[in-house]
């Protein structure tokens, strides 16, 4: 996949060179942008304690506030918050007071399909939407796990 040019030459990056360069999980999935996720009491409880609505996703200023607050908070939840400021910081990598998709972020809710969930896929996704077909004259601002390209 072209993704740019280095002077006169094309770049080519693709999620082969993604994987390798992050290590993340980059197997394919058929459902990969809207997961199966049951609403469970489990979960309500714990949207309410990040102080986010349950059909938004998390926003990065959510997550920091949830940060300040969490001490008390179970090990398991204080996990699920560690996890996603990862999803919401590097991930999806948006605009601090921008909404996550809540239909992967509520994944978090299982911790172990959360940990094996490809997330190389979903992140590639994000970049590359984020720059396909821009015209990038003046600002821009770029989503996704951007460190990935300064290297």
């Amino acid at each position: 996949m072209r993704c740019g040019l280095v002077g006169p030459e094309p770049l080519r990056f693709s999620l082969l060179e993604f994987e390798n360069l992050t290590g993340l999980n980059c197997e394919y999935i058929e459902d990969l942008e809207t997961p199966k996720c049951d609403v469970t009491p489990e979960m309500v409880s714990f949207w309410g304690m990040l102080g986010v609505h349950l059909e938004a996703g998390p926003t990065t200023d959510q997550i920091i506030a949830a940060l300040k607050r969490c001490g008390d908070w179970s090990r398991e939840d204080r996990k699920r918050l560690a996890y996603l400021s990862i999803f919401t910081g590097f991930i999806e990598g948006r605009k601090f007071s921008t909404a996550t998709r809540s239909t992967l972020a509520r994944l978090v809710m299982d911790l172990e399909r959360f940990e094996n969930y490809p997330w190389g896929r979903v992140a590639f996704k994000v970049l590359m939407d984020s720059l396909w077909n821009k015209e990038i004259a003046g600002c821009y601002t770029v989503d996704g796990f951007i460190q990935v390209l300064q290297v």
